[in-house]
């Protein structure tokens, strides 16, 4: 078998090779796209005040959102393995969420986060 035969038995190229794998590649491209225009990556980052509830301005935030958090540094890794862990306590559609400790403990104002926001349609 040569390397110009392909699995169909016809004759394939090098150049129809790599036009076929620039056309798949448009085509991930464009899914990615339209699976980002359903889905949109909203990320961001935040330090906690020294309170029990911080609230985090997004205009993207709507009622349904789901918000992910990651913590950024060890101290709040610590938190977040504690009694205060972190969780998302209110939306704002349009202006904020807020997380809060769940143990009511005010946090040292050092911890950083990450989030993602993903708003189902």
């Amino acid at each position: 078998m040569s390397m110009q035969d392909d699995m169909r038995g016809g004759n394939m190229s090098f150049q129809n090779l790599e036009t076929q794998q620039r056309l798949m590649i448009v085509a991930i491209n464009g899914l990615r796209d339209a699976i980002l225009t359903v889905f949109p990556r909203i990320t961001g980052t935040f330090t906690l005040s020294a309170a029990a509830t911080t609230t985090v301005p997004n205009t993207s935030v709507t009622s349904t959102s789901i918000i992910s958090l990651t913590p950024m540094n060890a101290a709040a890794a610590t938190l977040m393995a504690g009694a205060n862990s972190l969780y998302v306590s209110a939306r704002t559609s349009g202006a904020s969420f807020a997380v809060s400790t769940a143990g009511g403990g005010a946090a040292a104002a050092t911890e950083q986060f990450s989030y993602m926001i993903v708003n189902p349609s």
